[in-house]
């Protein structure tokens, strides 16, 4: 069953099944591996044993090749569908004319398809209320990002609501470029990591032979030694086993990026409970995952604020905004809106929202929205969007030390060949050791 589903997800993958091709690679890898632990001077059953490892672990590097193709291949797509559906919805501001202007520089493929599919239901469905919405979930179900969501929710506000929205698009616009820099410096960086694992890896199995001639040189086949002989064998399966797990976890996907709302909501209601009271270890690690995501919504949230209060004023801005509000903000924002009903005129209510985050961008936010409330406040529009630009460019940091983070774990797989290679050739050592120990023995004899 196991075998089966790897053999679907290359299918997934678009990867060619045919027997002809895959004889191919067994062999090449088959080829090398017995070259490999020849030169080591392995007996025949660890060869064997070595070439059945080694063929085992062939679909799973093949896996791991045709999805790092395939991810590349869905970012790219998604960038370019992101960037084109920006600009062409500043030029329209209709959904239906913005998809059938990017649909045109996909003549083929999945994103062609899928575009096909979107501005088909756009076209042809008339017993739905959210065509539009539906027309792009299909497109976003495949390729979501975090950004891509808050693109499509942006442009289905303003297709809605109407109102200005020219600013608002340049942000996205910057967003999108600082999210494709962000998959672009991490594609690199994996790369560059994966590279020197294998480096570290060649190292200490060249390390572990230029013993072995310098054993030969002073006349001792090390190589003859069952323990030798053990050592080199755990050394190659250990090498092959690392550079898999390198190779999965630098294989991943740049597109479906984001935060769990669903999941996140626990964390929020344990951080509710817990509020104004003593905080204890599980509360500090739900409050930081909380932050990240509402760091990310919270723009998305102010984004279709700034869109109502063109033609609302605050407080029935706020009321509008609940039904497409991102669902982690959901609570917050309910509890807010209760605490109006009954002080409209307060700042508190204003100043409750996520209060135990300490998030400096959402208590300025809700002090502006205060502000504008009480009719103190300066143009709603630039003040929001300066706002927004700011917490962008810290969720940016944020995000860039987020792939930091994940890339530093792989220092561990570039020090393992090391350790192992080490470990081989101590035992190495002592085997020439107790040889050379053995002849000068015999011949004092």
């Amino acid at each position: 069953m196991k075998y089966r589903r790897l053999m679907d997800e290359l299918k997934q993958y678009g990867y060619d099944l045919s027997v002809r091709k895959n004889l191919l690679w067994y062999l090449l890898v088959l080829a090398g591996t017995f070259l490999l632990g020849a030169a080591f001077c392995l007996p025949g059953g660890y060869l064997l044993a070595l070439g059945i490892w080694t063929a085992a672990w062939i679909p799973y590097f093949i896996r791991n090749a045709c999805r790092h193709r395939f991810e590349q291949q869905r970012f790219l797509d998604a960038n370019i569908y992101m960037e084109q559906f920006l600009y062409s919805f500043r030029k329209s501001g209709k959904i239906l004319a913005t998809l059938e202007d990017v649909q045109k520089l996909f003549p083929a493929g999945r994103m062609c398809d899928l575009l096909e599919q979107a501005v088909s239901h756009m076209t042809h469905t008339y017993d739905e209320e959210d065509v539009a919405r539906h027309a792009l979930d299909i497109v976003e179900k495949e390729y979501g990002t975090a950004q891509m969501a808050i693109m499509h929710r942006f442009a289905l506000q303003v297709e809605h609501n109407g109102g200005e929205y020219e600013n608002a698009l340049l942000l996205m616009q910057d967003a999108r470029r600082m999210w494709a820099d962000r998959v672009m410096l991490l594609a690199k960086e994996k790369s560059r990591r994966r590279f020197q694992i294998v480096v570290s890896i060649a190292t200490s199995l060249l390390l572990c032979y230029l013993l072995m001639g310098v054993a030969r040189s002073v006349e001792v086949d090390i190589a003859a030694f069952p323990l030798t002989q053990v050592t080199t064998f755990a050394v190659l399966l250990a090498d092959l086993l690392i550079f898999y797990r390198a190779d999965a976890k630098l294989t991943g996907s740049y597109t479906n990026e984001g935060v769990d709302q669903e999941a996140l909501l626990n964390d929020y209601r344990r951080f509710a409970a817990g509020r104004g009271g003593r905080e204890g270890l599980r509360l500090r690690l739900a409050k930081r995952r909380l932050l990240r995501g509402v760091q990310e919504v919270f723009p998305q949230w102010l984004m279709e604020v700034s869109l109502l209060l063109q033609t609302e004023n605050v407080q029935v801005a706020l009321q509008k905004s609940y039904a497409d509000a991102p669902l982690l903000l959901k609570p917050e924002l309910k509890r807010m809106l209760e605490q109006l009903n009954r002080r409209p005129t307060e700042m508190e209510p204003y100043l409750s929202f996520f209060d135990g985050l300490a998030l400096p961008e959402i208590r300025s936010s809700m002090k502006m929205l205060y502000s504008l409330s009480e009719g103190t406040g300066g143009s709603a529009g630039s003040q929001i969007m300066d706002i927004i630009r700011r917490n962008q460019v810290m969720l940016d940091q944020a995000e860039r030390l987020k792939n930091e983070d994940v890339l530093a774990g792989m220092y561990a797989l570039f020090l393992a060949p090391q350790l192992t290679g080490g470990a081989k050739m101590l035992a190495d050592m002592l085997m020439i050791f107790l040889s050379l120990l053995s002849s000068g023995l015999v011949m004092a004899g």
